[in-house]
């Protein structure tokens, strides 16, 4: 803590043992507010006109004096209000306390009647106030800029508490992601929880967290995706689930990927992945009018350049091999896997160990292709390796039933029809542990128990998923995944 600080913090501590030396607890375990200042906002009039005493409470977020009375700015946290305190109305010894102990920061009720300033300004006249908290260090009065950016993130209670527009990305989150349930809600969806704590670390080509449960003495990994528990339900009778929650992944941090982030998945008994491209559509065009005041067109920034995303539809489908070939030349199809691997040497794209011909493409296609594409597409029909849990195609089991939604050069949504078949679903793993043991630390493990569930029958089924932050990102124009996450993961910052 620098100097300045430190004497700030310590003339504050003065205010507070002054503030406790007359006997008043500056932590009461209750407020006596009656009335919240979005209420008052929408009321304003019919309030006035009653001429009614009211008590509201807030942080005060600016004060100033002018001679024998003072006008602050009160924010309980659904709204702001203008109070105005009067020597002669409170008695000099009340007003000298608020003006002497009482500070930008700290927390009151305001007991009193509205009325309107000569500039138009709704305003609470104070006829008696409280202490409710007393603040032991300051509001930051700058809180922009790149400089800043680390430290908002990591005290995310300051910056939105100063900065309205990060406070109300949120609440756009929040919203969003209520739209979603609202959209699987009315389509049969049923919502369910699957665990977290997973003896093997399925669903997804991604590197676990591992941990160990003492109780049991088992090792044990945070999950990287749902989908085998979700898959298992289907199994179980259920039609249709879906479960909104966290994953993990021990994987590298960008402006796409978290450690922990929200996954939302969900499975529908005797469908396709043709079925969910339609349903993808439309539950994102619910999402985007929900948030969008009924509009399908977004603003969206790239490359400090402003452009429009349309997500009016119907979204083009290309195949994956398609793209590849459009922007890098390259015809996956009739390529080795060393030559492909060579080609991405020369392209000087960095290829993870024991990576498999379909990774060698994807980690191109990250990098040459997908950044090229603004508007919603389709990709679909990826090549099999990259796709352990997806159905083949029948008319070319080179590749699977599967598609992504590409926006604006982010992968929003990954969906497939789902492997049903015990024996593929069996060879597929095995495949999957060859390249773990060349060295690829994030292939799908052997799940011997969803094996056993699939001999059990599973109906034909599509499943989806989609990133909560980077679809949040792409509908509130932000740039980096933790700018959509409350508390991101930080490095710890030094003393």
């Amino acid at each position: 803590m620098s100097s300045g600080l430190e004497k700030i913090k310590r003339d504050k501590l003065e205010k507070l043992e002054k503030i406790k030396s007359k006997g008043i607890n500056p932590y009461p375990s209750k407020s006596k507010r009656d009335t919240s200042l979005s209420f008052v906002r929408k009321n304003f009039q019919a309030l006035f006109d009653e001429k009614k005493q009211i008590t509201i409470s807030g942080r005060i977020m600016a004060k100033r004096e002018h001679g024998g009375s003072t006008f602050c700015v009160l924010d309980d946290g659904t709204e702001r209000l203008q109070i105005y305190l009067k020597k002669n109305t409170l008695g000099e010894e009340k007003y000298n306390f608020f003006i002497e102990l009482l500070e930008v920061g700290d927390f009151i009720d305001a007991k009193g009647t509205l009325f309107v300033t000569k500039k138009g300004e709704e305003t609470l006249e104070v006829l008696d106030f409280a202490v409710l908290v007393k603040t032991l260090l300051p509001l930051p009065e700058k809180w922009h800029g790149l400089s800043d950016i680390e430290e908002r993130y990591r005290k995310r209670y300051l910056d939105l508490l100063v900065n309205k527009e990060v406070k109300e990305k949120f609440q756009k989150r929040s919203q969003i992601i209520k739209a979603m349930r609202e959209f699987l809600e009315e389509n049969g969806f049923l919502e369910v929880e699957t665990p977290i704590l997973q003896t093997i670390p399925g669903g997804a080509l991604a590197k676990p967290f591992k941990t160990h449960l003492n109780a049991l003495n088992l090792d044990l990994y945070l999950r990287v995706a749902p989908e085998l528990y979700l898959k298992r339900l289907l199994v179980g009778g259920f039609e249709k689930v879906y479960e909104i929650g966290r994953c993990f992944r021990n994987e590298g941090m960008d402006a796409t990927h978290n450690p922990d982030f929200t996954m939302m998945e969900c499975y529908a008994s005797y469908q396709d992945y043709n079925d969910f491209m339609q349903m993808t559509e439309n539950m994102i065009q619910h999402i985007v009018k929900k948030i969008n005041n009924g509009s399908l067109k977004i603003k969206h920034t790239r490359n400090e350049r402003e452009e429009e995303i349309d997500f009016s539809g119907p979204y083009p489908k290309i195949e994956f091999s398609e793209l590849l070939k459009k922007h890098t030349g390259i015809d996956y199809d009739a390529v080795s896997e060393k030559e492909l691997f060579d080609k991405a040497v020369e392209l000087k794209i960095d290829i993870p160990k024991g990576a498999n011909k379909g990774k060698i493409a994807d980690e191109i296609y990250k990098e040459l292709v997908r950044p090229n594409i603004l508007q919603p597409i389709f990709m679909i029909n990826h090549p099999i390796e990259l796709s352990p849990l997806a159905k083949k195609m029948e008319s070319d089991e080179r590749k699977v039933e599967r598609f992504q939604l590409v926006v604006a050069g982010v992968e929003v949504a990954n969906a497939f029809s789902e492997l049903n078949d015990p024996q593929d679903q069996l060879e597929r793993f095995k495949a999957q542990q060859e390249d773990a043991k060349r060295g690829d630390d994030e292939a799908q493990r052997m799940d011997k128990d969803f094996i056993e569930a699939l001999e059990y029958g599973m109906p034909p089924a599509a499943g989806l998923g989609v990133g909560i932050e980077r679809l949040v990102m792409l509908l509130t124009n932000s740039h980096h995944v933790r700018e959509v996450i409350l508390f991101p993961t930080m490095r710890p910052k030094n003393d």
